[in-house]
């Protein structure tokens, strides 16, 4: 799927819903390589831009006031459409943004990373963060259209950023598939993102969500190795050292991989493959009894816990989660 077929079909959707005007909401790094890349949908619809700075930063209350205020200002309606272009900060803000503005108005996603592609640009979820905590506002808002994956994109990604995607792409394989999982096994290097790998993922995802649109329980699985990521995630940025989201929810997997493995619930074998591979793609950190400390309140602070414990989503085999295993203790000690 390219660049014409995206537009073909957003040319098609706007006719079909009568649509005439459009924002499109991305970052300077995206509009710096791909600037372009919209310039056909002018012939048929009015087009505004709104070029955000880059960085998970950027994915704030401020700024979702900042795009309210810009909407407002240009006096769009509920019939404007936006169009957010960009990594996962950009689909979540602007799901957000778009979520709220006028109590609602119609957007879509069109990913130029592989996290997004695989995640954030699909199911709905939008977001902002809090200091304390990531995603700590947002809503469950469906984009109007869901466009196509257009690889070609990440031609120009960098080598963090398809690292980042990475290990979100793990997870999948880890909650839904250990044919995929052992594939990825085989290579002694970092391995190839192909087309059907990354078609896999967006069909496990949009096949979840169907069945668990609200996210209430079917859904959670999809948090595989995002406590222990959320957590260091916020920790880092905390300490003015940011790592990438998918980096971030690679270490979750690990951890919360072994921490299935103490718990009873994955076989030994199945955790020292997983360790393995880890540990030769991605740089996991220690944990120690002091550091756990540290993260623990942003693990108790995360949005998926009840009554006071701790909610994860764990694994019995490679290719099969767990979710909702309330745990009140934490131990993480390799």
């Amino acid at each position: 799927m390219g660049k014409s077929k995206t537009i073909q079909q957003l040319i098609e959707h706007f006719r079909r819903e009568n649509i005439r005007k459009v924002v499109i909401l991305t970052d300077k790094n995206v509009d710096r390589c791909h600037g372009a890349y919209f310039d056909g949908l002018s012939e048929h619809v009015a087009v505004d831009k709104l070029v955000l700075a880059p960085g998970e930063k950027t994915k704030s209350i401020r700024t979702a006031t900042q795009v309210w205020d810009y909407l407002a200002e240009k006096q769009y309606d509920k019939d404007v459409f936006l169009l957010n272009f960009g990594g996962g900060m950009v689909c979540d803000l602007g799901g957000f943004v778009a979520s709220t503005y006028k109590r609602g108005i119609r957007y879509a996603n069109c990913p130029t990373t592989l996290l997004a592609m695989i995640d954030a640009a699909i199911g709905g979820k939008t977001g902002v963060n809090l200091s304390s905590m990531k995603n700590g506002v947002g809503t469950i808002y469906f984009p109007d259209i869901q466009l196509p994956a257009d690889v070609t994109l990440l031609k120009t990604l960098p080598q963090e950023g398809l690292l980042s995607g990475f290990g979100e792409f793990v997870k999948y394989a880890l909650i839904g598939s250990a044919k995929l999982f052992g594939e990825l096994c085989e290579s002694d290097t970092f391995p190839e993102i192909k087309q059907e790998y990354i078609d896999f993922c967006i069909n496990f995802k949009q096949d979840v969500v169907r069945k668990d649109s609200k996210d209430e329980n079917l859904r959670h699985i999809l948090n595989f190795g995002h406590t222990f990521g959320h957590a260091l995630e916020s920790y880092a940025a905390k300490m003015d050292r940011p790592i990438a989201h998918g980096i971030a929810v690679a270490q979750g997997l690990y951890y919360e991989s072994l921490l299935s493995a103490k718990l009873g619930h994955l076989p030994q074998e199945d955790w020292h493959l997983i360790a393995d591979f880890l540990t030769k793609h991605f740089e996991i950190p220690e944990i120690t009894p002091e550091f756990l400390e540290k993260l623990l309140p942003y693990m108790q602070n995360d949005k998926k816990n009840h009554d006071g414990t701790l909610n994860f989503t764990l694994i019995d085999r490679i290719g099969h989660a767990i979710p909702d295993c309330q745990l009140s203790k934490l131990t993480v000690d390799r």
